[in-house]
């Protein structure tokens, strides 16, 4: 388990920019994640009636339902549409159904994480009609940002597509209506494998802007985003579907290395988090949830793990 402390917002961007190429500080314990306890699960957002128990939505934002599946809109400044389950599984596969949102600067995204700040990724830029990108993190390091790729698809504004991931201790392989478009061998991440992601995830969907006009993110976004937008930029996300290699109640880091190996599975379902538990008693990501979401809106996206991560890469002059 890794751990990051949070500072004020004074020093919290410059802190942010040093942690992407340090070593990350493994001192804590994972408490136990919630599993996925089946191998399979699926929903179709564009039947939805009310609010799925099994996803959690940031606060101060919404999501909503349509016969499209769920809408995450950018209407204003600031809004930033976020929505993951409230459980992890643990390799799969994980099949998305998606029509990407518009817009100068708005990014779409879908996105795996762990406790053990493990990443996979799917991300649209709104003005990119031709292209998705592709990339991955192990254990918070994301070295010289040059693990991305942005294989070819056609007008994922305007067509449904479904952007699969097959999810092994051997390999991950990023695929487009059932053909591949990005292998990574687990034997050829960074670090000779340690930063393949292999610890339990959640599913997080997203809609989030990079052209802000105070953001440092503006060029890898593709430029500034009108404010305010001329029109609404929506993703619509149709459905969902999970299949779990190793169905549990919940998921035990028994030690600090981060391996999948040192990943116990537990079949019973934890007990209940009571109202007076402390925040050690959470996870490390729903612990920089809850303070992400309780900062005003503005610091709140400057909180977003992709937003310090374009920052840095700005900085870095590399796409």
């Amino acid at each position: 388990m890794v751990q990051i402390t949070f500072l004020t917002a004074a020093v919290a961007a410059a802190s942010l920019f040093s942690l992407s190429n340090a070593q990350v500080t493994t001192s804590l314990t994972c408490p136990n994640d919630k599993g996925l306890s089946a191998s399979t699960y699926a929903i179709d957002f564009s039947t939805v009636k009310s609010w799925p128990s099994e996803w959690i939505v940031a606060d101060y934002e919404n999501v909503t339902f349509g016969p499209q599946g769920a809408e995450f809109t950018f209407a204003k400044r600031y809004d930033a549409p976020t929505m993951w389950t409230n459980f992890k599984f643990f390799f799969g596969r994980v099949e998305f159904v998606v029509k990407a949102a518009k817009g100068t600067g708005i990014v779409s995204s879908m996105v795996l994480l762990s406790d053990d700040l493990d990443e996979i990724d799917w991300e649209f830029l709104g003005g990119a009609t031709s292209t998705v990108q592709t990339n991955y993190f192990g254990k918070g390091y994301t070295g010289s940002y040059n693990r991305s790729t942005t294989p070819a698809v056609a007008n994922p504004q305007s067509t449904f597509y479904t952007y699969t991931l097959d999810w092994s201790p051997t390999a991950l392989v990023w695929s487009i209506d059932g053909k591949a478009v990005r292998t990574l061998n687990a034997a050829d991440a960074d670090g000779n494998g340690s930063q393949y992601p292999q610890s339990p995830m959640k599913v997080s969907l997203s809609l989030w802007d990079a052209g802000d006009p105070d953001a440092a993110t503006q060029t890898w976004g593709g430029g500034i985003t009108p404010i305010p937008p001329p029109e609404p930029y929506t993703m619509y996300v149709k459905s969902v579907k999970i299949w779990n290699t190793n169905p549990a109640g919940q998921y035990q880091y028994t030690d600090q290395s981060g391996s999948y190996k040192s990943i116990k599975i537990i079949p019973e379902a934890p007990a209940p988090i009571s109202s007076s538990s402390t925040s050690d008693d959470q996870s490390f990501v729903e612990q920089h949830q809850r303070r992400f979401e309780r900062q005003s809106v503005a610091v709140k996206q400057q909180w977003n793990f992709n937003w310090w991560r374009r920052i840095k890469q700005q900085q870095n002059h590399v796409k």
